[in-house]
């Protein structure tokens, strides 16, 4: 049977940050996947250049355009030091003993770093067992760390842009699976 290529989506169930080690014409490589916790929301959206050719008084004779990147946008739970390093560089370090251990996260970086994005969706309305969509070599480009109001959980958020792989060619993909496979290890 072939694969559905249409579907209705409902809910974001994980998603998952990668430190990308190198994107060569010849090969991709990425660190430990790294858990988002408490996936609440993502999004993704093209961006567009477009030019237009006028003449012979302000007609349009031609019009371009072309994706430049997608903008993509996650909204989570819980504040990660594993995933502010991977999305902002810097460093994590643990110091005491096990009785009065403290972990910390130090922003140092003086690049911010490329990563892949990683996101599933599996409560869908057709034969398929999941959606998967990657975007092979973000940055981030804003959010909020940390927030806080009496009587309201704060919610970390980043935005970051995908831009071409030098590997694949591509800012990324989107798969419907019809066997459940979930995220890379």
């Amino acid at each position: 049977m072939a694969a559905d290529k249409s579907t209705i989506t409902f809910d974001v169930a994980d998603c998952k940050v990668y430190e990308m080690l190198t994107d060569t014409d010849s090969s991709a490589t990425y660190g430990a996947a790294v858990d988002v916790p408490g996936i609440q929301e993502v999004t993704v959206e093209a961006n567009f250049v477009t030019a237009e050719l006028k003449g012979d008084g302000g007609k349009v004779l031609a019009k371009k355009g072309k994706i430049d990147r997608l903008n993509f946008s996650a909204t989570y739970s819980e504040l990660s030091l594993d995933v502010m390093k991977t999305i902002y560089g810097g460093t994590v370090a643990t110091a005491g003993s096990s009785s009065s251990e403290t972990a910390s996260y130090e922003f140092n970086s003086r690049s911010l770093p490329y990563f892949k994005v990683e996101f599933l969706i599996n409560d869908i309305e057709s034969d398929l067992s999941e959606i998967a969509m990657v975007l092979n070599k973000c940055q981030v480009t804003g959010g909020s760390i940390m927030g806080g109001s009496t009587d309201n959980f704060s919610q970390p958020q980043f935005d970051a842009e995908a831009i071409l792989s030098a590997y694949t060619g591509a800012f990324g993909t989107v798969e419907f699976r019809e066997a459940v496979t979930g995220l890379s290890a």
